[in-house]
């Protein structure tokens, strides 16, 4: 009886896991909503549910450590908004809407769920914000700053302990130590990493296993891979071009970059080349090696990777629309599969799992 009753509960929580709907959101600050799509996981299409207006034009978004938040960035309004999230219907709920600073091109909660830390491009800081247990984010931040112009991203190591700002106008990359209980930032001593002219950094992610870091070069079309040393100092190891030997130099900018979940692949969108390169990372030395580069619709400026690792979606900027791919989790290797018309200017890729 006790053995029946168990494979009934695991039939159950399978099959209920099979169920799960993840959706996609697209932010379309024309519009000033986000477009909310059903993601069918087994062929990968997508069905449009219904537009979620904004109170201004949404930015860049993040998910809370627990999925049961949205963050958004108001871009012209300079303001932060989260959301709760139904995660079986999609349904977002305002929980809190707040004044930031201009422009906030990218957010990220730590790995405790207090805080929400912020770049903010043309000011060139970084605040951290208080999030409560419902997910509402407290005005009374700390910014810390003046860093440099066109902060852009936001990394930290999987101990809470360094928290790491690219900067793509001077081609910085600060190195902060990360009090969680207070919620500071220090910039570490001999903090600021610098990189060579028209490198541009701009997007970073920590491999999942590993003391490793990777980012992309927005103006020199590169990926680049650094070691974390003990100190929370970075040390660059390599350096590969993500578009052909034979693309003009800096001519056109990365965008969103982003690793598998299982850390094994590295993918990188190309505006002007219109592609996503992706890389294999050798899970023995971090060394990342090309697997291919695949066309695109027009400026490329987000795409994410479905949960269960088999799709791709990348907005055009330029096209309004999202183009679909099949991804070989083994491999990496991506295969074109649709293409989807959406609102003008999709600006961010965020997926609810």
């Amino acid at each position: 009886m006790i053995l029946r009753f168990s494979f009934v509960a695991l039939l159950f929580s399978f099959t209920g896991s099979l169920l799960a709907r993840p959706f996609l959101l697209v932010s379309l600050p024309d519009e000033e909503h986000l477009a909310v799509y059903e993601i069918n996981s087994r062929t990968g299409e997508l069905t449009h549910l219904r537009n979620q207006n904004t109170e201004s034009d949404p930015g860049p978004m993040s998910i809370s450590r627990d999925g049961k938040t949205l963050f958004v960035s108001l871009r012209t309004k300079g303001g932060l908004a989260s959301y709760a999230i139904n995660n079986k219907t999609s349904d977002l709920k305002l929980l809190s809407t707040i004044k930031a600073d201009q422009d906030p091109a990218y957010h990220w909660q730590d790995h405790t769920g207090k805080w929400l830390i912020t770049a903010y491009y043309h000011r060139g800081r970084v605040s951290v914000h208080p999030v409560d247990e419902l997910g509402r984010l407290n005005e009374k931040a700390s910014f810390f700053g003046d860093t440099a112009l066109n902060a852009h991203g936001v990394a930290a190591t999987k101990n809470n302990r360094f928290v790491y700002i690219p900067h793509t106008g001077p081609n910085q990359v600060f190195q902060f130590s990360f009090d969680d209980q207070n919620g500071q930032l220090t910039l570490l001593e001999n903090g600021v990493l610098q990189s060579a002219d028209y490198t541009g950094p701009r997007h970073l992610a920590t491999h999942p296993g590993k003391p490793w870091l990777y980012g992309d070069y927005e103006q020199g079309n590169k990926a680049v891979f650094y070691e974390i040393r003990p100190d929370g100092l970075l040390t660059t190891k390599q350096v590969l071009s993500t578009v052909p030997d034979d693309w003009p130099e800096r001519q056109g900018a990365t965008a969103r970059m982003t690793l598998s979940a299982d850390g094994r692949f590295m993918y990188v969108a190309n505006r002007g080349h219109n592609s996503l390169a992706c890389f294999k990372i050798n899970q023995q030395t971090g060394q990342l090696s090309l697997v291919g580069i695949y066309p695109t619709e027009p400026n490329p400026r987000s795409f994410v990777i479905s949960p269960c690792g088999k799709w791709v979606y990348a907005g055009g900027q330029d096209s309004g629309k999202i183009a679909i791919f099949h991804r070989n989790r083994r491999t990496g290797v991506l295969v074109r599969e649709n293409t989807v018309e959406t609102g003008k200017r999709p600006w961010w890729l965020q997926i609810i799992d």
